[in-house]
């Protein structure tokens, strides 16, 4: 009997269902769905030959209609299942020719009841790289419809959950696939069992300022190695790096270009100047927008803090964590902190071992 059910979405270029693959080879007992593909399998046990690209340009009622008999044998399926946690691979919206597609049926979302819900993003550019080589999308979106088609996919997937009183999750393609294990079988299906879930935290930090600096982001990859070693789910902000196309777009107009070249995914691409310099405003409210739900989808905040220089990113986060019922951990090495640094957080360790032993002695590892 299946004792997770999980709705996965991400828009097309995302990378979902490799990442799902990956966690499946990792945990056998995950069984994964990809409506898409039992669509297009449906469609030739009916008889309907759909040619690639074609199938969004359906008549409305007959693409409703195969999403509706494709579901159907999907319930079947998962209500005969032995695996522990199902995995339905999907998208809610499809962002075509100008104009946004609802790709989901709530009475079948209802009948599936998930118990939780997973949206997967990648960055602006990896997903633009990966559509470039796509028949279906190569040309259709720009960057600036990417990051609005992106935004779209997470909100919709959002609604769900929270019409129906489930987690939700933003989960970063390139994060470790273990940490995505993690969250569906040591938090979500141990928490739905009654056991003790894995805790989760925010790894917040300053970017701006210490770009360039390798020892640092050294620093924060061993703190993070640690807190993941302890048991500590970990979200980092930086898992996602949009911010580095608005660098990008400036150098390039600074130099009086038109185009910025990129191979990402083994895909070389052009990208607009003037596409990259629309989408700015975009990426940098995004990105305030996305790290809030990683704090939200968190039980802790951890703060790594060695500098000494004020950064409004970390001290926003802190705040938001603090007031948003979060435990705000520090890691601060100097003395003498800000008063409002110290008002809005839990306790201030020197070290990471410090702060591991604490969490220890109070039960929460």
């Amino acid at each position: 009997m299946v004792e997770l059910i999980t709705f996965v979405t991400g828009i097309s270029g995302s990378g979902r269902l490799d990442l799902l693959n990956e966690v499946q080879k990792l945990n056998p007992q995950l069984h994964v769905i990809d409506v898409g593909t039992r669509m297009h399998r449906k469609s030739e046990e009916l008889g309907v030959q759909i040619p690639e690209g074609k199938i969004l340009d359906m008549d409305p009622l007959a693409l409703d209609y195969l999403r509706a008999v494709t579901f159907e044998d999907i319930l079947r399926e998962i209500e005969g299942s032995s695996y522990e946690v199902v995995a339905i691979s999907t998208h809610v919206c499809f962002r075509w020719k100008k104009h946004l597609m609802q790709a989901f049926n709530f009475y079948y979302v209802n009948r599936l009841n998930p118990d939780v819900y997973v949206n997967v993003i990648d960055n602006a550019h990896n997903i633009y790289a990966r559509l470039s080589a796509s028949k279906a999308w190569r040309g259709r979106l720009s960057i600036k419809d990417i990051l609005v088609w992106r935004d779209e996919e997470f909100f919709i997937t959002k609604m769900l959950a929270d019409y129906k009183r489930k987690p939700c999750y933003i989960f970063p393609r390139r994060e470790d696939p273990s940490m995505l294990a993690r969250i569906l079988f040591d938090v979500e299906k141990a928490s739905k069992e009654g056991k003790r879930p894995l805790r989760k935290a925010y790894l917040s930090y300053p970017i701006t300022h210490v770009k360039g600096d390798e020892r640092f982001f050294e620093e924060k990859e061993e703190i993070k190695r640690r807190l993941k070693d302890a048991g500590i789910v970990v979200f980092d902000p930086i898992s996602i790096e949009d911010s580095m196309l608005i660098d990008l777009a400036l150098r390039a107009k600074e130099a009086g270009k038109d185009y910025v070249e990129l191979q990402e995914d083994g895909v070389e691409v052009r990208l607009s100047v003037q596409d990259l310099l629309s989408a700015v405003e975009d990426i940098r409210d995004q990105i305030v927008a996305r790290d809030y739900q990683l704090i939200n989808q968190s039980d802790m905040i951890v703060v790594f803090y060695p500098v000494r220089v004020l950064s409004p990113g970390v001290l926003s986060e802190v705040k938001y964590g603090y007031t948003h019922n979060k435990n705000v951990y520090a890691l601060f090495p100097h003395e003498n902190a800000s008063p409002f640094f110290e008002y809005y957080t839990t306790r201030i360790f020197k070290d990471v071992d410090s702060l591991l032993d604490y969490l220890k002695e109070g039960g929460a590892l």
